[in-house]
């Protein structure tokens, strides 16, 4: 009987660390490794920030930051209850119809002049980093099984909480373009996805979706790589057409907020990161006192920040995020969107939201 135990215990161990080396991808390679290097990111080997940006800031290592993440005690640090939602059926949605939805975390579903868009998706929650990656209770409603045909699949950087082997895999066949920033079409086509569905995009290249989209890749402030190495490039990007929507992705407050908004004016919707945030690494997220400054030099209209209440990744409690937000955004010439996580936001009309959490 032992031997039983013990030989199913190392065929899960085996199965486990199988599951993990393919979710890990594929560094770039061929000529996918030489467009990587011609970029005027690339540095010694790897990508790098147009300012300079360490990791880890203050006097605290990387082991320090570590034992605080694992180890630290934070009150309110998950919610005590199911996460409320309003989910919607993005299959029953007319395709005529100008919608954004919030799956959670960094997911987003975008609907405009009839092109589908579906950014970041992580829909499966057995993640191989599920041990400390593991979503709120309520918070994971939406499965693959969910998500109707995609015109463009859309990644702003290939960590494990933007990038998940899973859900595209299940997604593939429904699924026409895959735009991503460069390198990172290596993991799909690793993954088994037609090449030619594949678009790595560099900061400021675009792709002209019909004759009124165009979808940009603009530059962010943060890292990517699956396995320590900075070998992918991240990003944000921009749906520019008549009601222009721009998608954060990751990264720390700089100079291109305001770049953004002199050379997109009128950003109708922005999607903003808020949450995992630490004053340990302020350079690759975003902290609360400096997403209202972000916001102003967009100059959006109206804004849904996300990248919050699904993952406890950092030590701040689960709320306040959005209770931050929602103080600094009275009396602002700009509107704070706080739809719960399914709640449709509908383009081209005004709305409002409760504070639900």
């Amino acid at each position: 009987m032992i031997y039983a135990v013990l030989f199913l215990l190392l065929a899960l161990i085996v199965w486990q660390g199988y599951e993990f080396w393919i979710a890990a991808g594929r560094s770039p390679r061929g000529e996918r490794l030489e467009r990587c290097r011609q970029s005027a990111q690339w540095r010694d080997g790897e990508f790098v920030n147009a300012e300079e940006t360490p990791l880890l800031t203050g006097d605290a290592g990387f082991f320090a930051q570590m034992r605080k993440f694992f180890f630290s005690r934070v009150e309110n640090l998950k919610p005590g209850s199911d996460i409320p939602t309003a989910k919607s059926s993005l299959k029953n949605i007319p395709r005529s119809q100008e919608v954004c939805v919030w799956l959670g975390h960094s997911t987003v579903y975008i609907q405009t002049r009839g092109v589908r868009f579906l950014f970041d998706p992580v829909l499966t929650n057995k993640l191989p980093v599920w041990w400390f990656m593991r979503p709120f209770a309520g918070a994971d409603v939406y499965t693959t099984d969910d998500i109707p045909h995609i015109d463009y699949l859309v990644i702003t950087h290939d960590h494990w909480d933007h990038l998940d082997w899973k859900t595209v895999r299940a997604l593939e066949d429904r699924v026409d373009h895959v735009v991503c920033t460069l390198g990172i079409g290596e993991h799909f086509e690793y993954w088994g996805y037609d090449p030619h569905k594949i678009h790595d995009l560099d900061w400021h290249d675009s792709i002209t979706v019909n004759d009124e989209l165009v979808l940009r890749c603009l530059p962010s402030r943060h890292f990517s790589g699956r396995l320590g190495k900075h070998n992918t490039l991240w990003g944000s990007y921009l749906i520019d057409g008549p009601r222009r929507i721009f998608v954060s992705g990751d990264g720390g407050y700089d100079s291109r907020f305001k770049t953004f908004g002199e050379e997109y004016p009128g950003i109708d919707l922005a999607i903003i990161e808020n949450g995992q945030y630490d004053p340990g690494w302020r350079h690759i997220h975003t902290l609360p006192d400096e997403l209202p400054t972000a916001i102003s030099d967009l100059g959006a209209r109206r804004v849904l920040t996300y990248h919050n209440s699904k993952y406890a990744l950092a030590n701040h409690a689960w709320t306040e995020p959005l209770d931050s937000i929602y103080a600094h955004a009275q009396g602002q010439p700009w509107q704070l969107l706080t739809p719960r996580i399914g709640e449709q936001v509908l383009l081209d009309r005004e709305q409002s939201f409760d504070k639900w959490w």
